[in-house]
């Protein structure tokens, strides 16, 4: 479990219990590589026993996430940041399913909640994309993706970006040849809020995950339509029930929506908290 870490003091503890909760019962460390934190980060992180963590400069999330994953020992790696969580069904499904087909990654759904846990939508990714699908958007949630860690050191995050890197680094994996697989269970949890680098840095960003491609726009567009296609037919598009836990400040709870949004009409981030 690797977590890049920046003055996180308002998330961080139930990103923590959220792993420790889900993750009980299996060997695993979590790696927090904080990048000289100035609020209350780092003593949160000082009564932590079983949290591996280390602060100190960095040049930026992706270059913190190599710093995370040189330091790991074991052999698969999750990328949590710290205002997401794991769900501990859909994780231990995800694991017992690299292992037993003997993949090189399993991505499964994510559930969408705002700044105060609150669900909003369900990103139901039911279907394992082909590598085409890289080309035109990110295909995966990165929160509700596990890999083994020969993955990153054939071809570690490329640091010289601030945002669209984790894209890039998919892509790579796919056009390297990873084998991949999914679950239906949501994996991980990711918080929609005010303080998302997509929210902050993304809005004058120039960086472009499509720039350089030159697969032609027609081809791109038939992939597109097929993956929906895969996907409707994977019932992707059907709101089924979803069940879930969450850590909402220091308490587990169970949550169950019986008919989950999968899409929200405008602006997701008007609806955090």
């Amino acid at each position: 479990m690797i977590t890049p870490c920046y003055n996180a003091a308002r998330f961080l503890p139930d990103c923590v219990a959220s792993v420790r909760h889900a993750l009980a019962g299996r060997e695993y460390e979590h790696i927090v590589a904080d990048g000289g934190s100035t609020d209350a980060t780092l003593d949160f992180l000082r009564s932590q026993p079983d949290v591996d963590w280390r602060s100190g400069r960095d040049q930026g999330m992706y270059d913190a996430l190599n710093q995370a994953a040189a330091r790991a020992t074991g052999e698969v790696i999750i990328h949590l940041n710290t205002d997401e969580q794991l769900n501990r069904v859909g994780v231990n499904a995800a694991l017992d399913l690299l292992e037993r087909d003997q993949l090189d990654a399993v991505l499964g759904p994510t559930v969408m909640v705002n700044g105060r846990g609150v669900f909003l939508q369900l990103f139901k990714q039911v279907i394992t994309p082909r590598l085409i699908d890289a080309y035109w958007h990110m295909p995966v949630q990165t929160c509700s993706f596990i890999y083994r860690r020969a993955l990153w050191e054939r071809y570690p995050y490329d640091a010289s970006y601030r945002l669209i890197a984790d894209h890039l680094w998919v892509r790579r994996q796919l056009e390297l040849g990873a084998k991949l697989g999914v679950v239906r269970e949501p994996i991980g949890i990711f918080a929609w809020h005010g303080d998302n680098l997509s929210s902050t840095e993304g809005k004058t960003s120039t960086e472009d995950a499509r720039a350089g491609v030159t697969i032609p726009r027609a081809q791109l567009q038939r992939a597109k339509r097929i993956y929906r296609l895969r996907k409707l037919l994977a019932g992707g598009y059907w709101a089924s029930p979803v069940s879930y836990e969450i850590i909402r400040n220091g308490k587990l709870e169970q949550s169950q929506i019986t008919r989950p949004r999968l899409k929200i009409r405008g602006n997701p981030r008007d609806l955090t908290g």
